[in-house]
């Protein structure tokens, strides 16, 4: 294929240009996963990618869609199509808008497209017809055949508050906001993932992105390696057992830097594939590849589970991030500048960490990025209340907040939940997220803890008690009582009034998922509620028990409202 020229010039303001201006330089190798369940890997140079992005931008042009409008992304697995869409979108000025493909009903599709009135909807053959009925559409596997978008064509004056992209929330707690973020977020984004992972200028650097290119996680890290010149992006279709294949293959090939970002469920799943005799590739290999990267975990709590598997077999202790898709992604991440030893130290300290007697365990999540984000931990964000930014003393919960250029401009159509959570002086209140900070052993500086999410509480006895706390205290009794590994069970509560209208009852969710465990049934709902109490700390004790699964997204997260509803219906309370 005959390669294309590029200069710097092309979005300068954009900051995309100048990392295409050697079209001859490898930049995308696209893992697709097979019928089979075998790995075709293939390759783009720089040049071949800023042609297909020029044709998308062409498409977007044909389309009416202009500088400023919206049109979707809607793809059954990661596809090179939606990199070159989310490229070409900054050549005319236009502005994608994320489909979630694992969770979405043509309903919630409806909703986003009509919330941002996107003018078209790209998409691939794998996606439900039945949402793109009345659709203006593109089919993403034409887009080879189109010309390319002239550069005269070209919007060449957009500004660091115009809109990059738009990306939608989980929606766990009620409908989804559409997040506006701009492109100085993900230029602070690249300088803040640079300065954290201390990536050099002339490393030879490949992030390997198995996350689904609709979240936030995906999309920063795509973003960053868009913008960034000597880049060598590795984009896998889908997780799958072959990813672990495709890690081992890519830790080979002698890069300066491999930054992997997963989250701990994917642990869980390879823990899984080991008991199971089913790795893809032996084990001494899979654990060499796993030393020669740096994992980047995120998006759910790094708990000791995940901490002692990486420890098993990549002979490190992993590196944390934390942010929301309202934050472009990056808050606080690990120091790289400490040792091991260090690290465990920091996550230990969480784990163990107690307030006014009482265990308020939390996990780490590393330190801010100056002078890219800055945070606090306060008593109140609501405004005119008591404590309302009063911050809170070393190791006392409270609310985390933060601010930086990463934050975003404001939700889609809804000024006032963008002002509710944009604060004076800059500070994003809307993490939701309960958290503390400790002072650090190694270097005296501020370590950050995170517990849980502010609707993730239970309030028993005038007190507040993180459901995460909870969890890990009754996993550790049921391990310990029932003689069960971790893999054995998975074990959720959440607080519901059931026999008061001030303090909630400790419904406990416990999913037996194997034949040893299921042996156990009769003997854990016989003695569980009566045990239990004895041996965990006064928040922790369990009021109510069912045996069910217990739901989680691809993250591993536990779905607080889903298990409230179905815990409501299967107790009949209220």
């Amino acid at each position: 294929m005959e390669q294309t020229p590029v200069g710097s010039d092309s979005t300068a303001l954009a900051g995309y240009g100048a990392a295409f201006a050697d079209p001859g330089e490898p930049f995308l190798t696209y893992h697709a996963i097979l019928p089979d369940r075998s790995v075709r890997a293939a390759r783009s140079t720089r040049g071949e990618v800023w042609s297909l992005a020029r044709r998308a931008a062409h498409v977007l042009r044909r389309h009416g869609v202009g500088r400023g409008e919206c049109f979707a992304h809607y793809f059954s697995g990661n596809r090179p199509s939606d990199l070159a869409f989310r490229l070409g979108a900054t050549m005319v000025g236009a502005v994608p808008v994320t489909v979630n493909w694992q969770a979405d009903t043509p309903e919630r599709v409806a909703y986003k497209l009509e919330l941002t009135e996107s003018r078209l909807v790209v998409a691939d053959g794998g996606v439900p017809q039945a949402a793109l009925a009345g659709r203006r559409v593109f089919a993403a596997e034409a887009l080879a055949d189109e010309p390319e978008l002239s550069d005269d064509a070209f919007c060449r004056d957009l500004d660091r508050e115009a809109t990059r992209i738009i990306i939608f929330t989980s929606g766990t707690t009620g409908q989804p906001k559409g997040v506006r973020l701009p492109y100085r977020s993900y230029a602070t984004n690249r300088a803040t993932f640079e300065s954290f992972l201390r990536i050099g200028e002339g490393d030879r650097f490949a992030p390997l992105v198995v996350n689904p290119l609709h979240h936030t996680n995906s999309t920063a890290i795509t973003d960053w390696a868009l913008r960034r010149p000597g880049t060598r992006l590795h984009l896998v279709e889908r997780y799958s057992t072959a990813f672990w294949a495709v890690l081992a293959e890519v830790a080979s090939q002698g890069y300066d830097r491999v930054v992997v970002p997963m989250v701990s469920r994917h642990f869980d799943f390879l823990e899984s594939l080991r008991q199971e005799g089913r790795l893809p590739v032996p084990l001494a290999e899979l654990e060499a590849a796993m030393g020669r990267v740096d994992f980047l975990l995120g998006s759910a709590p790094v708990g000791p589970t995940t901490v002692r598997r990486l420890q098993e077999h990549a002979g490190r202790t992993p590196l944390v991030r934390f942010g929301s898709t309202e934050t472009c992604l990056q808050v606080m991440g690990t120091p790289p500048d400490l040792s091991e030893e260090q690290r465990l130290a920091a996550f230990q300290r969480g784990w163990s960490h107690t307030w006014r007697g009482e265990p308020q365990s939390g996990y780490y999540v590393g330190r801010p990025h100056p002078p890219h984000t800055e945070c606090r931990v306060v008593r109140s964000v609501t405004r005119g209340a008591a404590g309302y930014f009063a911050d809170c003393a070393e190791g006392e919960p409270g609310r985390v907040i933060t601010r930086g250029d990463n934050v975003m401009a404001g939700y889609v159509r809804d000024e006032a939940a963008t002002r509710e959570v944009l604060h004076e002086g800059g500070w994003y209140t809307g993490l939701g997220d309960v958290g503390f900070w400790l002072a650090s052993e190694a270097d005296g500086g501020a370590d950050w803890y995170w517990m849980s999410r502010e609707s993730a509480l239970l309030i028993r006895g005038g007190a507040n008690y993180a459901y995460d706390q909870i969890n890990a205290e009754l996993r550790d009794f049921v391990a310990q009582r029932y003689g069960l590994p971790d893999e054995a069970f998975d074990l959720a509560v959440v607080g519901l009034r059931l026999a008061s209208e001030h303090e909630d009852a400790c419904c406990v969710t416990l999913e037996l998922k194997s034949d040893q465990a299921m042996a156990k049934r009769g003997e854990l709902e016989a003695t569980f509620l009566a045990e239990a109490p004895r041996h965990v700390s006064k928040g922790a004790r369990p009021d109510r028990l069912r045996v069910a699964p217990v739901p989680r997204n691809f993250k591993g997260a536990i779905l607080v409202p889903e298990l409230k509803q179905q815990t409501r219906a299967a107790l009949g309370g209220g």
